[in-house]
């Protein structure tokens, strides 16, 4: 992952994970951005990709889906319209990062039944070998605060500043000052030179990169649901 802040006074914007350097396997000191040591289960994660690949990857020369849940007044404030699988990882999500986030945080992401219900998106982005996403920050006018990402296959997060090493079946979450003040994106390479060791402590070393699936849910502004409106 590679992030940059957004809020220096310069006339570029500061970057999140800088230049290519050794890759962090411990999340920065960045307020708001939160890398439990959790994974995802690994039955349910390989369940998740054999969906994935199956409804929207295999044979089809595409590497991104997006899809659009709706502000349902029935059932529960999860993430209404989305597929089953894609629900059923919400409520998983929920259960495992209760104990590693701040409560505010965990209740913007997983909102009781009695709040206000809110449309919900989910991207599904599938990486090959050398392959990235450009720095930038989530669109301020259509997405909300908090956003929630699952990377099935490790790989870097990078900013101007730093360089994060995701592992496999690691979740993401992105809030206040990271969501806002910071620019996230994935430099396109082959191999990634990560700190060694659990901890980071030991010495780096080459990881040749593999084809990576990467779930982000985020939360649609007031308006934002709505298909072939003006833009919010």
């Amino acid at each position: 992952m590679h992030t940059v802040n957004t809020e220096d006074g310069d006339s570029e914007v500061d970057s999140l994970f800088d230049e290519p350097q050794i890759a962090m396997r411990i999340a920065p000191p960045i307020p708001g951005l939160f890398v439990p040591s959790i994974r995802l289960p690994l039955e349910l994660a390989n369940d998740i990709v054999q969906q994935c690949m199956n409804l929207y990857f295999d044979g089809r020369n595409i590497n991104q889906i997006m899809l659009f849940g709706r502000a349902s007044e029935q059932g529960e404030n999860m993430g209404s319209g989305l597929p089953t699988f894609l629900i059923t990882l919400l409520h998983r999500l929920a259960e495992l990062l209760r104990d590693h986030l701040p409560e505010k945080v965990h209740e913007m992401l997983f909102p009781p039944n009695d709040t206000p219900r809110r449309a919900r998106q989910a991207i599904l982005n599938l990486y090959h070998p050398g392959e990235g996403i450009a720095p930038h920050v989530d669109l301020l006018k259509r997405f909300d605060d908090g956003i929630i990402g699952v990377s099935f296959g490790s790989g870097p997060l990078d900013t101007d500043h730093w360089d994060l090493y995701l592992e496999e079946r690691s979740i993401l979450v992105l809030s206040e000052d990271a969501r806002y003040g910071w620019t996230h994106g994935i430099d396109g390479k082959l191999k990634d030179f990560v700190s060694g060791g659990v901890d980071g402590q030991e010495e780096p070393e080459w990881i040749e990169r593999g084809t990576r699936l990467s779930i982000t849910f985020r939360w649609l502004l007031p308006g934002a649901d709505i298909v072939g409106g003006p833009d919010p």
